[in-house]
């Protein structure tokens, strides 16, 4: 892995305590606590910067990608994220299902974008994958941040449905390298992959079917969102190549 291997992968596993545990205690499924979430991850994440890598607070902010994106990517990421969401009006148009938002979703958004966007960009991309770019190429520092995240989603398996879990689990996967992929050519701002990420994960819960139509409609989004991110590989700025 990298000479700090064993720091990083204990740094990882906090973080993913922390954003597990404090979403668990506080019942935001729907990023009901995101903002506190996003604040103990943050905190925490900058607390190990500081004191286990040696940073000062601002390049701990900056190392954990609290930085400015690229404007163009940022740009790019909003825009797929707006093509990804029409599947929801042309789901309810090819089936005649209604799909409609849920009367709250205004005052989720911010939750959610907090905590499925900020929050978990910073421990996967701010955190573990910035760490092993330091030392790999990008296709292998993304793959070996694909281990550690496998382990913590085995958790899944415990509290869900197998084939639930399973579908989850893999759903996450294939969507790791995009969004690694956008933090790599935002060079270390976790922006533009939190917007994707907070479309990808936010969007599912705030609309309103009818119960027996939610697997399919959710099963054509997974298929949807898992799929269109590997067009941003398409982003070739200048210097950005995946090695």
């Amino acid at each position: 892995m990298t000479r700090h291997g064993v720091p990083v992968l204990l740094g990882f596993f906090l973080l993913w305590v922390v954003l597990d545990r404090s979403a668990t205690e506080l019942g935001s499924t729907m990023g009901e606590g995101g903002w506190i979430v996003c604040a103990l991850v943050i905190v925490t994440g900058v607390a190990i910067e500081v004191f286990v890598f040696g940073r000062t607070l601002r390049g701990a902010a900056v190392g954990i990608g609290l930085r400015p994106g690229r404007r163009n990517i940022v740009a790019w990421a909003a825009a797929g994220s707006a093509a990804m969401l029409l599947y929801y009006p042309a789901y309810s148009l090819v089936t005649g299902t209604p799909v409609a938002l849920r009367d709250d979703w205004l005052a989720l958004l911010p939750g959610l974008f907090l905590q499925a966007g900020i929050a978990e960009e910073v421990v996967f991309r701010g955190f573990l994958f910035h760490h092993l770019r330091g030392a790999w190429p990008f296709w292998r520092a993304a793959t070996l941040s694909a281990i550690p995240f496998v382990a913590v989603h085995l958790l899944l398996f415990a509290t869900q449905d197998f084939s639930v879990a399973l579908a989850s689990v893999l759903w996450s996967l294939i969507l790791l390298f995009p969004l690694s992929w956008l933090f790599e050519v935002s060079r270390g701002s976790i922006l533009a992959p939190a917007v994707v990420h907070f479309a990808v994960q936010g969007s599912i819960k705030v609309v309103a079917v009818p119960g027996e139509a939610l697997p399919t409609l959710a099963i054509g989004w997974m298929a949807v969102s898992a799929l269109v991110p590997w067009l941003y590989f398409r982003l070739r700025p200048s210097g950005s190549k995946p090695a």
